[in-house]
C-alpha cells in the first residue's frame, strides 16, 4: 500500500492513537478509511430533522482528519443525499449531536466508532469518543469475565467512577447494580448504541442514584437493549429505575425537604427541590420481560421514575411485557415522549406521588388476556389532597385493549389526581374507557357546566371499550359521560385504525389541535393520536410486539 509523504506521520499518528493498522479494504463497513488523502467517507449516515427518524434522509458523506491528539477530530468536507439502502448504516443524532457508525473496517478488522459533535462548529466538525473492535476482546477492569455466558462481563454493586458500556459485550446485571450512591459519589454512564444488558433472576436491577446519571443513546436500527436472561417471559429480572431530587408529594405540609422511599425497596430514597434535576438521556432503549413482585402490591416495573427531574431526557423508550407497570412515575416532573408499552401485566403508564410532568405520543397494548389499564393516574393513595398534586398534562396517546372482558379500563383517574389529556385514542379495552374515582378527583375538576381547569380532555375518541364507554355512577359529583361531552372536540365513536396506525380514511388524522399555552415541549400537531397517519411508523424498528 503506497502512501503520500506528506501524510505519513498523520497517518502513523492515528494508528498509534487508536490502535490500528489501516488499510484500503474498508469498502464492506458503513465506513471507511482512505490514507491517501487522509479521509473518511460514511457510505450511509441518517440525519432526522422532524418529529421523529420517520423518513429521515440518508446522506453519503466524506470527512477528513484534522486532528489527532489528544482526540481524533474530523471535519465535514461534503455530504450528498442518497436512496436510503436497505443496510447497516450510521446515524446523525441532531438532538445531542452523536453520530454512531456501527462499523468501520480498518486492517482487515471492524471497529465501532461513536462521535460527538463540537458546539458551533462551522464547518461541522466530529470529535471522536469511543473506537475499539466490534468483536469482543475482554471485560474491562470494572467487571468480572462471565463464567457461563460467551462474550460477556458481570455488573454487581456500587459504581462510584465514570465508566462506558461499550457495544461489543453483552453485560450481565448481578443483583442491585447501582451506578453511584444517594447523592454522592455520582457518576455518569454511558451506554453506546446496539448494547444489551441482561438481567438474569427476579431481584437483578438498575438503579441510577440521585445526583448520578446514564446517558443512553440508541439509534432506530441499534437500539439499547435491556431484558431478561431467557427473553420470553415477564418477570425475568427487576428492570431499570432511576431516583432523582425532583419534587414529590406526601410530606407533612411545610416540610423543606419532602423525600420518599421506594415502595418495593424501602432502603433507596428519592425527591427534593429541584425541579429541573437532570438523571441522564434515554433514547432509542426497549426494556424486556423486567418486573418483580418484592412483596404482595410491591413491585419493581419495567421502567420506573421516582423524583425524576424534567432535565432528563427519555424518547423514543419502549417497555415490553413488564410483570407490573410499563412505565410509572412517583412524583417528579420528568417529560416522555415517543414511548411504546406493550404488553405489560399492569398498566402501561402510571403516575402517582405529586408526578406534574408531561408526555407526547405513547402507544399502549394490553396483554391479549388483558391487562389492567392503558393509563392509572393517582395524586396520593394516603392523602388524595396531599400537595403538590398529580398532574399529568399528555397528548397523543393511542391505548389498546383486546376487547376481552376480564380486561381493564383505558384511562383511571383517581385520589384526587389532576390531568390534563389531549389529541388521545382509547378502544376496545374490557372494562370502561374512562373511569373517574374518589371524591378528591371529583371536587378539584368542577362541573361539566363550569370545569375549574385541573381534569379535562379535548379533541379526543373512545370506542368499543366492553362493559360500558364510562363509568357513569348517579352518586358521583357528575357523570363522566357528561364531563367527556361538555368539552371541545371529543368523539364517542369509530378511530379506524389498522392495527395500531390509523386507516386511510381515518378521522384522526385531521381531528386534532395543538395543544394549547405555547408550551415548547408539545410538538404543535393535528391530529388525534400517536400516530399522524399510516406511514407515521414511528415505533417500528427499534421494538417488539407492537402487534
Amino acid at each position: 500500500m503506497s502512501q503520500l509523504p506528506k501524510i505519513k506521520s498523520t497517518v502513523a499518528a492515528l494508528a498509534a492513537v487508536t490502535g490500528l493498522v489501516l488499510s484500503s479494504d474498508a469498502l464492506s463497513a458503513v465506513a471507511s478509511y482512505n490514507p491517501a488523502d487522509n479521509s473518511v467517507t460514511i457510505s450511509a449516515v441518517d440525519v432526522p430533522s422532524g418529529r421523529s427518524h420517520v423518513g429521515a434522509p440518508t446522506f453519503r458523506a466524506k470527512l477528513a482528519v484534522t486532528k489527532i491528539e489528544p482526540q481524533v477530530e474530523l471535519r465535514l468536507l461534503d455530504a450528498t443525499g442518497i436512496a436510503k439502502p436497505n443496510t447497516d448504516r450510521a446515524h446523525f443524532d441532531n438532538v445531542f449531536g452523536q453520530v454512531f457508525i456501527p462499523s468501520i473496517t480498518v486492517g482487515g478488522k471492524d471497529y465501532s466508532v461513536v462521535m460527538q459533535m463540537v458546539p458551533g462548529s462551522n464547518p461541522l466538525t466530529f470529535r471522536v469518543t469511543s473506537l475499539h473492535p466490534v468483536a469482543f476482546s475482554g471485560c474491562p477492569s470494572f467487571a468480572k469475565p462471565a463464567v457461563d455466558v460467551p462474550k460477556a462481563c458481570v455488573l454487581e454493586g456500587t459504581y462510584t467512577k465514570n465508566l462506558t458500556l461499550t457495544n461489543d459485550i453483552t453485560w450481565l446485571v448481578s443483583g442491585a447494580v447501582l451506578f453511584g450512591n444517594d447523592n454522592k459519589d455520582s457518576i455518569t454512564v454511558t451506554v453506546e448504541p446496539d448494547t444489551k444488558i441482561k438481567g438474569r433472576k427476579g431481584l437483578d436491577f438498575v438503579l441510577v442514584n440521585r445526583g448520578s446519571k446514564m446517558n443512553a443513546i440508541g439509534t432506530p436500527q441499534h437500539p439499547i437493549i435491556m431484558t431478561g436472561p431467557l427473553e420470553q417471559a415477564a418477570g425475568e429480572w427487576g428492570g431499570l429505575v432511576i431516583a432523582g431530587n425532583a419534587p414529590v408529594n406526601g410530606c407533612t405540609a411545610g416540610t423543606a425537604l419532602c423525600e420518599q422511599t421506594f415502595e418495593a425497596l424501602p432502603q433507596y430514597k428519592y425527591g427534593g427541590n429541584t425541579p429541573n434535576d437532570n438523571s441522564g438521556i434515554y433514547k432509542y432503549i426497549s426494556i424486556r420481560y423486567a418486573g418483580f413482585e418484592v412483596r404482595p402490591n410491591e413491585e419493581l416495573n419495567c421502567f420506573t421514575m421516582m423524583g425524576v427531574g424534567s432535565g432528563t431526557t427519555i424518547d423514543f423508550a419502549q417497555c415490553h411485557q413488564g410483570l407490573d407497570d410499563g412505565f410509572e412515575m412517583f412524583g417528579g416532573t420528568v417529560n416522555l415522549k415517543h414511548l411504546v408499552a406493550t404488553e405489560n401485566d399492569d398498566d402501561g403508564f402510571d403516575w402517582q406521588i405529586g408526578w406534574v410532568g408531561k408526555a407526547q405520543y405513547v402507544y399502549v397494548k394490553t396483554l391479549p388476556d388483558g391487562s389492567d389499564h392503558g393509563i392509572e393516574a393517582d395524586n396520593n393513595q394516603n392523602g388524595h389532597d396531599s400537595l403538590p398534586r398529580s398532574k399529568g398534562i399528555i397528548s397523543n396517546f393511542t391505548m389498546r385493549g383486546t376487547g376481552i372482558k376480564a380486561g381493564g379500563h383505558g384511562i383511571v383517574l383517581r385520589r384526587g389526581t389532576a390531568a390534563n389529556i389531549y389529541n388521545s385514542v382509547i378502544t376496545n379495552f374490557g372494562n370502561t374507557c374512562i373511569t373517574i374515582n374518589d371524591a378528591a378527583t371529583y371536587a378539584h375538576a368542577g362541573t361539566p357546566a363550569k370545569l375549574s381547569g385541573s381534569l379535562t380532555m379535548e379533541n379526543s375518541y373512545v370506542h368499543n371499550c366492553i362493559t360500558k364507554t364510562f363509568n357513569d355512577v348517579a352518586t358521583n359529583a357528575f357523570l363522566v359521560s357528561d364531563w367527556f361531552k361538555a368539552q371541545p372536540g371529543n368523539v364517542e365513536g369509530d378511530p379506524m385504525l389498522s392495527g395500531y396506525l390509523p386507516r386511510a380514511n381515518s378521522p384522526l388524522k385531521t381531528a386534532g389541535k395543538p395543544v394549547p399555552g405555547n408550551d415548547p415541549f408539545f410538538d404543535a400537531v393535528n391530529f388525534v393520536g400517536a400516530f399522524a397517519n399510516e406511514n407515521d411508523d414511528w415505533a417500528k424498528g427499534w421494538t417488539v410486539g407492537l402487534e
